[in-house]
């Protein structure tokens, strides 16, 4: 239907209160802000009467002329199911004039009572079962259609088991289901409880709730379907797929020699897989299968379908997702493991799988509905984990654009590229957002935009009898049903039993321009000419023209310029833009004045739609909606030419670069460049310079007087604050980018600077450097035993050894690629025989290997062959019968237990993985009597110790251990000893996240108690630690700390002296020296009697001559 002129933009403004006071405006965009079609619930004729909503809209699928739209608590209108409480319905709605809504039957029968059987339990029961509570499928008729009731019962003789029950059809070109075939894999008698030979006893499919989830993989030939019950809630993930067998006639036996040739038959059959939970380790009450998807995530197989599901209570109820493929029928491996960021933020309560920044890998957008914000709660977000290729992933963060309990993220579904810009977007509902609303997010090359592009609130038409009516808890995918090249979509508001659909808009481009032929105005010079194009792009095939309203702008600081038709400096007007670029001439005069000659004049052309998105339930056909992050405004400039000696000014700019050369990346997070340049020749009026670089680096910060260009990574700059650089004057600026994601070998920085007038020498014009990039990366490596000492007259058979290891790298440099190496010896070999003695048990070597919170794979080698594929902390384990290979057949230093072949393939000899897995728990002492056959004589030990006698201690365990009495166990003399390699490789190695391995393995005290002949004491264990880069095999960007501690043996209990033995000796000490002391006091010892004698008779002397002298005097004056 055609709009008039006289339609108003639509006004849907809305400010969405974010982080405390700051309010951002959510613009509408292309999706009309009013639902063009509204469908109720069906009044149709129920058995039963309905008490509460039937949750009409809660899940739907959409096609060019209908809606599959899911009720799962309606009644029936089936005769069958008169006496059934709630069965659940499928409606299909069509498009065709009023809509028109009716049952789309999969189901006619009612409840079903089989007698008990031995195999499988047959009985059905449909009430309450929430059939159409799940449902999925393409946007085409033709495409398959899968429905799920995920609590159907199935009655057995003293329980309801929930088993679930999901049904699907090929296409939905008729009005009823056709062909419907259905799925219920999980009736299997002896499959409904298991118990394990460990003790553990489950409920395996009794409550599985297959259905709760559901997926129709992109190429149209899978099924997931999420049943989280599956072993007591741990849960798990059923597949349903297609196969193709071919039957060959011609292999019969009997003679058809004479007969025509019957050609080959093909049989397709589907087959379910049912991964079991057990064989995967799955933490328990985790919910694996609560939401389900599927993408093209392997950057080396870009056709390898593998597949996405949640568990929101895994890693102690703080949710996982999980990318994962199928190995076999009962088994997957998760290449990916997800993870947010709160506690009871339910995450993964839906998953989505789509490329949302067009690189051809599809990224994981995980919900987290209660996550909250602080001073709310249940706030939600969603978290946008965008493949970098080799199964990382970065993740962000889009937090919820209205607070307190929104449940922003409860549905997420696919739209398409509904703006046609190249990049597929989705929408997120928020059904508690009062009574619901939904947001549209845009993909771009950097992944979603931070902001959404549009919010649809509940439109309400009526108000719904069962409060809030949820809108938003329905979406259906994104599809063009209008045929106008841009995908609409459905949403459900479930408790108003309503759904709406959205039509969108056709979206253009607008190319505006406005120009001059006029590079300089000379003095003197009275007018101008003016050129404003104008013209639009868009992919629809409706709408290929619109009116523009069109606002030219010129100096409009010092407004030194006049438009002629309107002798002002401004001129509006409407144009009609078609694809076609057209133009406008308008004739200036300008006023030359000496005071401003040095200000350019600007130009400035501001366009936008005459007519915008209409806000009403008709839709516009003529109508065309701009992307909000479009530019909306052109300028230009324009300079005043004076003082040179031609008509256009020939100015010399130069320029030259300031700048290291190198970079160690990782050493800073910016990279400076300073440009000085300086004008030998006229004046250069508009001087500006122009920087980029090859890999197209990110500016860490924007010097104001530049302007960023983000398609094209460029800056462009004003040169001495915009002024007219005369002779001889000279500017500098300063450039400082962002290398926090750079890589490669080396990078180069352009600068080319310029004016408006000529160049006199164009080739000093442009500074190109180029920057070599390194990297060097300090790696720390620490082990320690966490068996500290083993002691033969403590333990005499065998121990277990435990080993921790921390590689961490300090930077800083992130290594993109390496290895971390394990040399473990496991035997001697005795000098002249084809004997071994072995030390270390192969079947009890397990390592688990830990980095960025993803566990990591094992692989090991012995002399270059791979003998073990994919082994962690599972079972990466060697089986005994490698063992006992490796014991036997010693002579040959090449093992064939497994053969590896082109592609990574290998073939197990002898007996099958799972027979060598169940070999490796044979127990202790079957082993140890295995070992015993094979031991070396009393000689043959001597000879091993005598041998060894040279292999001294290294310098980290001098000091502490005695030289002549220390034997030491490593992989330095391959001549002598068995080794196993452990390789761990490692991607995008990143500064302060270290790599933690938990290394486990059981020695053979006996054979070392043999080989500890005198006077031999300790028998040392060291495992060869060392990290390699395959792009460096020099190491020359490596410097790798070493600190790996050694596993010691010793025939004797080493005693140590205790420190408070210590103490309490030094205060004994000197409680005897204080007593010996004061002992010799008392008896005198300290007395000096000979010289106590002398100084008294030295007193007597001076008291006789004291004594005469004072006679003398008186005898003196009595004369």
């Amino acid at each position: 239907m055609a709009m008039s002129s006289q339609i108003l933009p639509v006004q849907c403004l809305v400010l969405s209160a974010l982080f405390g006071s700051l309010l951002t405006p959510v613009l509408c965009f292309n999706f009309a802000p009013k639902p063009q079609v509204v469908i109720g619930a069906p009044q149709l004729k129920f058995f039963k009467s309905h008490v509460r909503s039937s949750y009409f809209g809660y899940a739907m699928v959409i096609r060019p002329t209908s809606i599959i739209v899911g009720a799962p608590r309606a009644q029936s209108t089936l005769e069958s199911q008169r006496h059934i409480n709630e069965t659940g319905a499928i409606y299909r709605c069509s498009f065709k004039g009023t809509p028109n809504c009716r049952p789309y039957v999969f189901e006619k029968r009612g409840n079903i009572n089989i007698e008990h059987s031995e195999y499988s339990y047959d009985s059905e029961k449909r009430d309450y079962q929430w059939l159409g509570a799940a449902m999925d499928g393409g946007t085409e008729d033709t495409d398959k259609l899968i429905v799920c009731a995920p609590r159907f019962l199935t009655p057995s003789i003293s329980d309801y088991l929930m088993h679930g029950k999901c049904y699907w059809i090929n296409n939905t070109l008729s009005d009823m289901p056709s062909d419907v075939i259905p799925i219920s894999p999980l009736r299997g008698v002896h499959d409904q409880i298991r118990d394990y030979e460990d003790g553990e006893r489950v409920y395996y499919y009794m409550l599985a709730e297959q259905g709760l989830s559901v997926h129709v993989t992109p190429d149209n030939e899978q099924f997931l379907i999420g049943a989280p019950g599956i072993h007591t809630w741990k849960g798990s993930v059923i597949r349903y797929r297609r196969k193709e067998l071919n039957d060959e006639p011609s292999l019969s036996r009997r003679d058809t020699s004479g007969s025509p040739r019957i050609p080959r038959q093909t049989r397709v059959i589907y087959e379910t897989d049912i991964p079991n939970p057990r064989n995967f380790k799955q933490p328990s009450d985790s919910y694996f299968g609560y939401s389900v998807s599927s993408g093209y995530f392997d950057s080396n197989n870009r056709k390898r379908l593998m597949y996405v599901g949640s568990a929101p209570q895994a890693d102690e109820q703080s949710g996982e997702a999980y990318v994962f493929d199928y190995v076999t029928k009962y088994k997957i491996t998760k290449h990916y493991v997800c993870r947010g960021l709160q506690f009871g933020e339910y995450f993964g309560y839906a998953v989505l799988a789509e490329d949302i920044n067009g690189d051809g890998l599809t990224d994981v957008i995980v919900s987290a509905p209660q996550y909250t914000i602080s001073g709310y709660f249940d706030d939600g977000a969603i978290y946008v984990f965008i493949n970098q290729g080799r199964f990382n992933f970065e993740r962000k963060l889009l937090t919820s654009p209205i607070h307190g309990k929104a449940r922003f993220g409860t549905t997420l579904t696919k739209l398409g590229d509904i703006n046609s810009d190249g990049f597929n977007d989705i929408a997120v509902g928020a059904p508690f957002a009062g009574d619901g609303a939904v947001f549209v997010y845009m993909g771009s090359a950097n992944g979603l935009r931070e902001q959404p592009s549009q919010r649809l609130d509940y439109p309400k038409v009526n108000e719904s009898p069962y409060g809030s009516a949820m809108f938003g808890h329905g979406l259906s995918k994104g599809s063009d049903i209008d045929d106008n090249g841009f995908n609409d979509f459905a949403i459900g508001a479930p408790n108003a039993e309503t759904v709406f659909v959205y039509h969108s808009y056709p979206v253009v481009t607008i190319k505006a321009t406005i120009s001059s032929q006029t590079r300089e105005i000379k003095p003197g010079q009275t007018s101008f000419p003016v050129t404003v194009c104008y013209s639009i792009a868009t992919n629809s095939h409706k709408v290929r023209a619109q009116d523009l309203a069109l606002h030219v702008i010129i100096d409009p600081q010092v407004k030194r310029v006049r438009i002629a038709s309107t002798n002002s400096n401004e001129l509006q007007f409407n144009a009609t833009a078609s694809t076609q670029m057209q133009c406008r001439v308008l004739e200036c005069n300008v006023r030359f004045s000496e005071a401003d000659i040095f200000k350019p004049v600007e130009l400035e052309l501001h366009y936008q739609l005459v007519h915008g998105i209409p806000d009403s339930e008709v839709f516009c056909e003529t109508c065309a909606a701009v992307d909000p992050v479009e530019p909306k405004i052109y300028s230009e400039k324009i300079i005043f030419s004076t003082g040179c000696a031609t008509e256009i000014c020939v100015a010399d700019l130069q320029v030259t670069s300031k700048l290291d050369r190198t970079f160690v990346l990782g050493s800073s997070r910016t990279f400076k460049v300073t440009y000085e340049v300086i004008n030998r020749g006229e004046t250069a009026y508009l001087p500006q310079i122009n920087i980029t670089s090859s890999n197209r680096m990110p500016f860490a910060k924007i010097p104001s007087n530049c302007k960023h260009n983000n398609q094209d990574s460029m800056l462009l700059c004003d040169l001495n604050q915009g002024q007219p650089m005369q002779e001889g004057s000279s500017d500098a600026i300063t450039i400082i980018y962002d290398t926090s994601s750079i890589s490669g070998e080396n990078m180069q920085v352009m600068a080319k600077v310029f004016s408006t007038g000529k160049e006199s020498t164009a080739s000093d014009n442009v500074a190109a450097d180029i920057i070599m990039l390194t990297e060097f990366t300090e790696i720390a490596a620490v082990g320690e035993p966490r068996t500290k000492h083993i002691n033969l007259e403590e333990i005499s058979n065998t121990a277990e050894v435990i080993n921790f290891y921390e590689i961490k790298s300090n930077g800083p440099s992130t290594v993109r690629a390496i290895q971390l190496v394990f040399d473990i010896p496991v035997a001697y070999t005795i000098p002249g025989t084809s004997k071994t003695i072995p030390i270390i048990d192969m079947s009890n070597i397990t390592m688990h290997a830990k980095y960025d919170s993803q566990i990591k794979d094992v692989t090991f080698y012995q002399n270059n062959t791979q003998i073990l594929m994919n082994a962690i902390e599972k079972m990466s384990s060697f089986s005994s019968q490698f063992t006992k290979k490796v014991m036997t057949e010693s002579s040959s230093s090449h093992f064939k237990t497994m053969e590896v072949h082109q592609g990574g393939e290998f073939t197990v000899k002898e007996e099958s993985f799972g027979e060598s897995v169940m070999a490796s728990t044979m127990s202790s002492g079957r082993r140890r009597r295995e070992a015993a056959a094979l031991t070396a004589n009393k000689e043959q030990y001597a000879l091993i110790a005598n041998t060894k006698s040279y292999d001294l201690l290294s310098e980290d365990l001098k000091g502490t251990l005695p030289v002549n009495r220390t034997i030491v166990f490593n992989c330095n003399d391959p001549a002598m000893t068995l080794c196993v390699r452990a390789v761990i490789p490692l991607y995008d190695f990143k500064q302060n996240k270290p790599v933690t391995v938990t290394m486990k393995y059981h020695v053979d005290l006996q054979e070392v108690n043999q080989i500890l002949i005198e006077p031999w004491e300790f028998f040392v264990i060291l495992v060869g630690v060392s990290v390699q880069k395959p792009t460096d095999p020099t190491g020359s960007t490596l410097a790798v700390i070493k600190k790996i501690e050694y596993n010691i043996i010793s025939k004797h209990q080493l005693y140590g002296t205790p420190i408070w033995v210590i103490i309490l000796a030094i205060i004994g000490g000197l409680l005897a020296l204080a007593l010996i002391t004061y002992g010799m006091y008392k008896a005198g010892f300290f007395k000096r009697a000979t010289k106590e004698e002398m100084d008294k008779l030295v007193h007597q002397a001076q008291l006789s001559n004291d004594g005469v002298t004072e006679a003398s005097n008186l005898n003196s004056e009595h004369n």
